[in-house]
């Protein structure tokens, strides 16, 4: 820590300038107050006792309490400010305690969302839905073996680049190529496309071996089902025993986090070979990390967003056959519409977070990242399901492959402004024969409250990194809403909680209406009410020369309709073109 920090941050009397400064700087950025003035007369305020160990302390005084009345909304008169002084001080010691003992990255809140619980029908399985959950990661999945596939022309593994999950699980038992020759494949292109694009963190030192065993399985007719084989990539908040995860932050660059994520071993159940560990904005904000900016491979003059930054690029790049990616508030919607792919964010509850980077223990959810909405559907089922490690997850039946959408049938949310890929989709479903239904989500002045769930549980989270920084970029974007989050009482915190089961109700209300609304039905909404949402390439857009996005919403537990509606939309309008041109320094030295 240099100089300047320790003096800001030391509560010792020949710093206290530097703390008060320190302070008031944080109350004016807050917007608790509105002048200087103001913040430094609530930052003079401190006074600072040494104790018998001749540590320092912050000890509370009556003028500080009343200073800081504003964060209660309750007025104190001076006999009130002494009563809560004494008990303030009092509570000091078990609070620096709470502050200063560790606890394991993986120890969740003792208070578990499950937005689904409060809707009537939402929580509970029939009996019939309950026989019909399967909680074995590794089961036979679906029918795909059986369906009649016709292969795109093939003589090298580099033309299987870009071909999906199960074109690339028919071609591995035509043996057209061996999992370690995908595999490869898909590591020299990691290598080749990787200076360009700034996706990988670290490379997975076991993937060609694993890619052996995968061989050798399926030539003894093991065959885990449609992912054996597959080479994947996961964004760096999912830990893998043996490599570093760093979280995209430089004080985790070589922090090996020995606990193995509940969806890596499910994949590896699965069969699928691990390539390497993707990009993650730093601390999982936007798709700046450590090393540089992960590059949107359509346009590597600008970002591919984030904070599912690497699985996003890597995936519409053809480096990987699909991608792990999470959302707290945007994560997969946002990079998978920016790099022209497909991502589903599950339900909250669907997939187990256990080993992965919390940022919001109520907000997080983890999901598929693939070229096809098809991808993502294989893909998600082997991901679900409860494993006893992360209390929010629930089982609950997912049918798939599902019959042919009948789109007579079909409901079909529109909300009133439309945006013009919005508009593609809602006149391909109706000239198909769907219902339209105009759905509008009023607006809610609590919302802006309830994301405070965000910043208050990410500062929680992450307190000890904050501590010690030098400097806020080692915490990336998270700066300024880790000070904000200190000012958020926990009264406020608790009401908006309750507040969100109100919100949750209200939308899954409207979203019973219909089968599938257009457009994301307000990111921040869905996602504090926990609802799922797809994005789904589709056509071209001529502007940009890349695919269009839509992205479909639904309501919970419906992730069968949604990823059907988009195979639909895709079947109708392929995205195209399919490879984004992405030009390395190589290539450009020989034009």
């Amino acid at each position: 820590m240099n100089q300047k920090h320790r003096d800001a941050c030391d509560p010792s009397p020949r710093t206290m300038t530097g703390r008060r400064e320190w302070i008031a700087q944080c109350v004016l950025a807050s917007g608790a107050v509105a002048t200087l003035s103001q913040a430094n007369l609530l930052a003079s305020s401190l006074e600072t006792t040494t104790q018998e160990d001749g540590s320092a302390s912050k000890a509370i005084t009556a003028e500080m309490v009343r200073a800081a009345s504003w964060l209660s909304r309750v007025p104190l008169d001076d006999a009130q400010c002494e009563q809560i002084t004494k008990g303030l001080n009092a509570k000091a010691k078990s609070i620096e305690a709470l502050r200063s003992t560790p606890i394991d990255e993986n120890t969740a809140m003792a208070m578990t969302f499950m937005p689904w619980y409060f809707v009537e029908g939402a929580g509970n399985l029939s009996s019939h839905e309950a026989e019909s959950v399967s909680s074995d990661p590794s089961k036979e999945q679906g029918n795909w073996r059986t369906q009649d596939i016709q292969l795109p022309s093939y003589q090298a593994p580099e033309d299987a680049a870009f071909w999906s999950v199960r074109q690339l699980a028919v071609g591995l038992r035509r043996k057209l190529f061996s999992s370690v020759q995908l595999t490869q494949m898909y590591l020299d292109r990691l290598k080749k496309y990787d200076p360009v694009l700034h996706c990988v963190v670290n490379y997975h030192g076991r993937a060609l071996d694993e890619a052996r065993i995968a061989d050798e399985e399926l030539s003894q007719g093991k065959d885990r089902g449609i992912l054996h084989g597959i080479p994947w990539g996961a964004k760096d908040i999912i830990s893998i025993p043996g490599m570093p995860t760093t979280w995209g932050a430089i004080d985790y660059k070589d922090t090996v986090r020995e606990s193995l994520a509940t969806v890596a071993k499910r994949m590896k159940e699965a069969g699928a070979i691990l390539l390497a560990k993707l990009s993650v904005g730093t601390l999982a904000w936007g798709d700046k990390w450590f090393a540089e900016t992960t590059r949107n491979p359509w346009d590597t003059s600008k970002g591919s967003s984030g904070s599912s930054a690497g699985s996003a690029s890597a995936t519409v790049a053809g480096l990987c056959g699909f991608a792990i990616g999470s959302e707290t508030l945007g994560s997969i919607v946002s990079p998978t519409r920016v790099c022209c792919t497909s991502g589903l964010r599950p339900t909250f509850g669907r997939v187990s977070r256990f080993g992965c980077m919390t940022l919001g223990w109520s907000m997080d959810k983890i999901g598929p990242i693939a070229r096809h909405v098809e991808d993502c559907a294989w893909i998600f089922e082997a991901m679900i399901g409860v494993d006893g490690l992360d209390a929010s997850v629930v089982d609950r039946p997912f049918s798939w492959p599902v019959e042919k959408l009948d789109l007579t049938k079909l409901r079909v949310g529109v909300p009133k402004n439309l945006r013009r890929s919005e508009g593609l989709i809602s006149e391909l479903f109706r000239a198909a024969g769907a219902t339209m239904v105009e759905i509008d989500f009023p607006a809610d002045p609590r919302i802006n409250a309830m994301s405070d769930a965000i910043s208050v549980e990410a500062a929680t989270m992450h307190g000890d990194l904050f501590e010690k920084i030098e400097k806020d970029s080692q915490v990336g974007e998270w700066g300024p809403s880790f000070r904000e989050a200190q000012f958020c009482s926990a009264i406020d915190y608790v009401q908006a909680m309750r507040a969100r089961v109100d919100l949750v109700r209200k939308t899954e209300t409207v979203l019973r209406g219909v089968d599938v609304l257009i457009g994301d039905g307000n990111l921040t909404r869905m996602n504090l009410t926990g609802h799922p949402s797809l994005v789904v390439s589709f056509g071209t857009n001529e502007e940009q020369s890349r695919p269009n996005t839509v992205v479909l919403t639904s309501k919970f537990f419906a992730e069968s309709e949604l990823l059907q509606s988009g195979i639909w939309i895709q079947e109708q309008l392929p995205p195209l073109p399919s490879e984004p041109p992405i030009s390395t320094p190589e290539a450009e030295k020989t034009e």
